[in-house]
């Protein structure tokens, strides 16, 4: 019988581009064009400086591109720096196992497809079975979730969602590198053996963040690429690593495995079309209360003054000492702040990098406004498991009471806007359109400074006939998007 490992590998090598429904090509094009927009908006960020003045130290073969930079670096090095950028803002797609693997999987696959020159049908191939192999490894481990008595309590102690980001930009990597079922197999047990360790708890119970929250997308992206650059160079990894007693799950430590989730639909059910957008630069967990708020706002014209008070009813993760937070010191734990959140949308500050920067996080109006959200348990979350099929989530309540004209304003949200799953919800081309040029410094229409709409224009169209030629369309339309950018000091 064929193992765990290698059917996953063959599936990785033997999938092409016409193997793809068209709706699959199409959400890897959107997915592609907003985990772009993402890591451009992080450029002028003291995280993206980092990463950008990182990069730069390690010189190498210019051979793939730089966001933000009209110097290319190599291929490792822009894996890295571009996919850290993308969680920068914590604005990139979240896949419902509670993790943002859409980073690594894009900027592996870029990065190895302009070092080998493949063609945009290629690219679009590695990011939809990268996405799949991240995918459903998470799904495999199941959501990070302990349960009893089909409650949700809290954390798991070990396990989480960090392995997937690099499980993610190996599958990504083995397939954009061509590399054979044999090298596949090795490749899957050199990246898979040097994963992140399970941090998530760490993180969920720290006041004060690490600039890369519980894994650092860009190191799980260079392994990635690292892992298939060894491979097809002849190194061995462990060919069995997704099997038996001491299988990735466990010395991962994840409390449970489900092989059936693993390996469901494989070849057919699309998990890229399962992933969710973020309209808004935070935690998604927060944006299910974001939802209900956006939609009272609207409903009953509330504005900012009038609100005395608002009561987040917030799931069982989203409860934390970050979430809670009132004045968050710095943009990094502003990024869980319910209450940040909530004083950024309700003054309507445009939702990418301007949420973070020092004018909006020094506005005495902000200030003001957060000290008056309180969170408190949403009772309808508890049971998040009973939304839950094949390891992923469906469905996560949360809600707000806003205090204002003498009365309570109520709603809850069980999807969040841009959630796949209900019409209502669903993430249209127009607003992916809007929030790249918001993310690179356009309004939502596109408009702003000539040369850098013109560049926008062109990046969005590259991509969205990416599959009717080559790379270095993409790579030409990105250089010229960073040389019409502000310089950053």
């Amino acid at each position: 019988m064929t193992s765990l490992t290698q059917r996953l590998a063959d599936f990785v090598v033997d999938t092409r581009f016409d193997d793809f429904p068209s709706a699959v090509v199409a959400e890897s094009k959107r997915l592609l064009l907003d985990t772009l927009g993402c890591a451009a908006g992080a450029i002028g960020t003291e995280s993206g400086r980092i990463a950008l003045d990182y990069v730069g130290t390690l010189g190498g073969n210019p051979d793939a591109t730089v966001l933000g930079r009209t110097q290319r670096s190599s291929v490792t090095a822009a894996a890295y720096a571009n996919a850290r950028l993308a969680n920068v803002l914590d604005a990139d797609d979240t896949f419902p196992t509670s993790t943002h693997f859409g980073n690594a999987t894009i900027f592996s696959a870029l990065a190895l497809a302009e070092l080998h020159q493949r063609s945009g049908r290629e690219l679009l191939t590695a990011i939809s079975v990268g996405f799949d192999v991240g995918a459903r490894i998470g799904s495999w481990m199941g959501a990070p979730m302990q349960i009893e008595n089909g409650k949700v309590i809290g954390w798991n102690e070990l396990g989480g969602p960090a392995a997937t980001i690099t499980w993610a930009a190996i599958g990504a990597s083995t397939s954009i590198a061509g590399l054979d079922r044999t090298q596949a197999n090795h490749a899957f047990g050199i990246g898979g053996s040097n994963s992140p360790q399970p941090t998530l708890r760490k993180w969920a119970e720290s006041v004060v963040q690490p600039m890369y929250k519980y894994a650092d997308a860009g190191w799980c992206a260079e392994t990635g690429v690292s892992a298939a650059l060894l491979a097809g160079l002849g190194s061995t990894g462990f060919k069995d690593i997704l099997d038996g007693e001491n299988a990735f799950w466990k010395f991962y430590g994840s409390p449970t495995h489900d092989d059936e989730a693993l390996m469901a639909g494989l070849g057919s059910a699309w998990q890229i079309l399962n992933t969710t957008y973020k309209p808004w630069p935070c935690c998604r967990w927060i944006h299910h209360p974001l939802t209900a708020f956006t939609r009272l706002r609207a409903r009953h014209e509330l504005r900012p003054e009038e609100i005395e008070r608002v009561v987040v009813r917030a799931n069982p993760f989203a409860l934390t000492s970050i979430f809670r937070e009132q004045q968050p010191g710095d943009s990094l734990s502003a990024e869980f702040s319910h209450a940040h959140a909530l004083a950024a949308v309700a003054y309507d500050i445009p939702a990418g990098p301007r949420w973070y920067d020092r004018a909006t996080m020094s506005d005495e109006r902000i200030a003001t406004f957060r000290k008056r959200v309180d969170v408190a348990p949403e009772p309808t979350s508890s049971n998040i498991a009973e939304w839950m099929t094949g390891g992923q989530w469906r469905g996560v309540p949360g809600g707000v009471d806003i205090h204002a004209r003498g009365q309570i304003f109520s709603a809850t949200a069980d999807q969040s806007l841009g959630d796949p799953w209900t019409p209502e919800t669903v993430f249209s081309n127009e607003q992916i359109y809007s929030k790249f040029n918001v993310m690179i410094g356009l309004d939502e229409r596109g408009e702003g400074p000539p040369a850098l709409a013109d560049a926008a224009r062109e990046v969005i169209e590259v991509i969205m006939t990416l599959d009717d030629g080559p790379i270095s369309r993409l790579s030409d339309s990105l250089m010229k998007l960073a040389r019409s950018m502000p310089a950053q000091t």
